[in-house]
């Protein structure tokens, strides 16, 4: 069996890949996944007929180095791109947006051990002369920034990245991507860049902590040497709560709010558990239902965690 061709694209969450994705994927001899789950490894087994695959996820949970070692392992040729964007554009963007949980979890790491796992493959592309694309450049030149890129990727051109001629339908995994992407997206790409394109923040009127804009601007002083990038910005003060929010917690990851909503049904079957041992045993022994302790909550803005310590010993 010949070796299949994967495209294997990623970048920093909100760097804008998921338009590039959508490009690629209007191709003709292109299909694949939109826009794939950061904290999970895509099954290709579904890959359908045409000459090339195509995968698109973020850099968070792994880095692009290692998706690409693992679908090598696999038997995939894997083409990489890198999409990069100003980091701090990033971290002010992914602040705002539900996918940037400043988490403790494998699911949603912290923001700074994100940011350092693409570093870490903005070195290794840089360093290697890899296909990178820089957003920024895209939008100002989108034509000729495909068209370069197909060049680096060893692909024809094809006018469909731009036109996208394309529904939904007929791309094998469209089943994500994120709102600002949906919002945006019309019928073909120079009508979708156009909101992106009027609404640019001024660099300087970005909403970044202050210990968080030293520590972007000492790790990515390179990457912005590079990029020819400001080494340094000036950017108003931040309230106490809004620095607060840069220490990560594990209150805001997905795997507390899961935990959460399994902790009734757990308790519940602790407690219905415990009335059927009641059934064979004297009146005598039975503990008052004021005495089985109560899982303890966490508060968590309007959300909470509960300690699941404190459910095991009411379930045992």
């Amino acid at each position: 069996m010949a070796t299949k061709t994967l495209y294997l694209c990623a970048g920093p969450q909100s760097s804008g890949s998921t338009l590039i994705s959508w490009c690629f994927l209007q191709r003709r001899d292109m299909d694949g996944i939109l826009d794939a789950n950061n904290d999970e490894l895509s099954d290709l087994t579904r890959a359908g007929a045409a000459p090339f695959v195509w995968v698109k996820t973020t850099i968070s949970s792994f880095r692009l180095s290692e998706q690409i070692a693992h679908y090598q392992d696999l038997g995939w040729d894997v083409r990489p791109l890198l999409i990069c964007r100003d980091v701090r554009e990033v971290y002010a963007s992914l602040r705002t947006k539900e996918y940037g949980r400043n988490g403790t979890t494998a699911e949603d790491p912290p923001l700074r051990l994100r940011l350092r796992r693409f570093r870490e493959d903005w070195d290794l592309f840089h360093d290697n002369d890899w296909p990178i694309l820089r957003y920024d450049e895209f939008l100002k030149e989108p034509e000729p920034t495909l068209r370069t890129l197909c060049v680096k990727l060893h692909l024809p051109w094809d006018a469909a990245m731009l036109s996208w001629p394309k529904p939904r339908a007929a791309i094998l995994d469209t089943r994500h991507g994120n709102e600002t992407f949906r919002r945006n997206c019309g019928s073909d790409l120079p009508t979708s860049l156009q909101p992106a394109q009027r609404k640019q923040t001024p660099i300087e009127r970005l909403r970044i902590p202050a210990v968080e804009l030293d520590w972007l601007e000492h790790e990515f002083a390179r990457f912005n040497h590079v990029n020819s990038y400001p080494a340094h910005v000036e950017i108003a003060p931040m309230s106490a709560a809004e620095d607060e929010r840069a220490i990560p917690r594990y209150q805001v990851a997905r795997r507390c709010k899961w935990k959460l909503h399994q902790t009734p049904v757990k308790y519940l079957l602790a407690r219905v558990a415990r009335w059927f041992e009641a059934e064979a045993t004297p009146t005598a022994n039975i503990a008052p239902a004021a005495a089985l302790p109560r899982p303890r909550t966490i508060p968590v803005g309007d959300d909470s965690c509960t300690d699941l310590g404190e459910l095991a010993a009411a379930g045992s």
